[in-house]
């Protein structure tokens, strides 16, 4: 029994794995190869053809990787510092209507991106209107991104798990609310905070419907989106293009595969 589970499971993972080994694959073939109708996964002949093109003639390709590092980077940055914040007061402050909040909070997180993504147009639309640009810039993808409440959902629930006395020991001491967060919050909660970095990563790095329906400028494009004009107007250097994309995630999930885990296993056992 134990044989059938392991050949099940590794199938599964040569099955998973066979779209990036294939990009990879493809990523050193070259155009003549590439050019054959067959799924082929060894290059005939390896080269670095493709990269060679993609770095002399796309240069734009890694304007559109800066324009996916900055939008990635801002909301991460932006979810951990309101997720923490926010966090702590829906786990540990008291305040009128904290449940009700809490649970709209949630309920946000229900709903799929298409269904904010409409009255998030017409929000900046009227802004708009009034003399503040935000649709057709990188405010328009970093704003929602910053305040969509899975990281809040997240932190809520490890802070929760935090001990008051241990937070009521810092007060009397003389710890005010940003020193009991610097000094108490954040050193227990570290596995979550990785565990929602990585998370926003993946959600924000492959995003496409968003930029789409906000941005109109193809300049000011993610490079999720300009991989699919790649894709439609030169094959050639796709696969190179997408090979270089796939890059930063892995690096990101390389560094945090512990806390990740981890933070996973504890959110699961509160």
């Amino acid at each position: 029994m134990k044989k059938i589970v392991y050949i099940f499971i590794v199938m599964l993972s040569l099955l998973f794995l066979l779209p990036i080994t294939y990009t990879v694959a493809n990523s050193f073939m070259t155009f003549i190869q590439l050019s054959k109708d067959s799924i082929q996964l060894i290059p005939e002949q390896f080269n670095l053809q493709q990269y060679y093109s993609l770095v002399i003639n796309k240069t734009e390709y890694f304007k559109f990787f800066l324009n996916s590092i900055k939008i990635t980077t801002f909301i991460i940055l932006g979810q951990v510092i309101i997720g923490v914040f926010a966090a702590y007061a829906f786990a540990k402050v008291k305040f009128p209507g904290k449940k009700i909040l809490y649970i709209l909070y949630v309920f946000l997180l229900l709903l799929p991106y298409q269904v904010t993504l409409v009255p998030n147009f017409l929000l900046f639309d009227i802004l708009d209107r009034f003399g503040i640009t935000i649709l057709d810039t990188h405010l328009a993808l970093i704003i929602p991104g910053i305040f969509y409440p899975l990281g809040v959902f997240i932190l809520t629930q490890f802070i929760k798990g935090i001990p008051n006395e241990l937070i009521e020991a810092a007060k009397i001491d003389g710890a005010g609310t940003l020193t009991i967060l610097r000094k108490v919050v954040l050193p227990i909660i570290k596995p979550a905070i990785f565990a929602l970095i990585i998370l926003t990563f993946i959600d924000n790095w492959n995003l496409i419907d968003q930029a789409i329906v906000l941005i109109e400028d193809d300049k000011k494009m993610p490079l999720s989106v300009f991989l699919n004009t790649i894709y439609t107007k030169d094959k050639t250097v796709f696969f190179a293009g997408a090979s270089l994309y796939i890059i930063p995630a892995i690096f990101i999930f390389n560094k945090g595969e512990k806390y990740l885990s981890e933070g996973l296993i504890l959110g699961g056992d509160k």
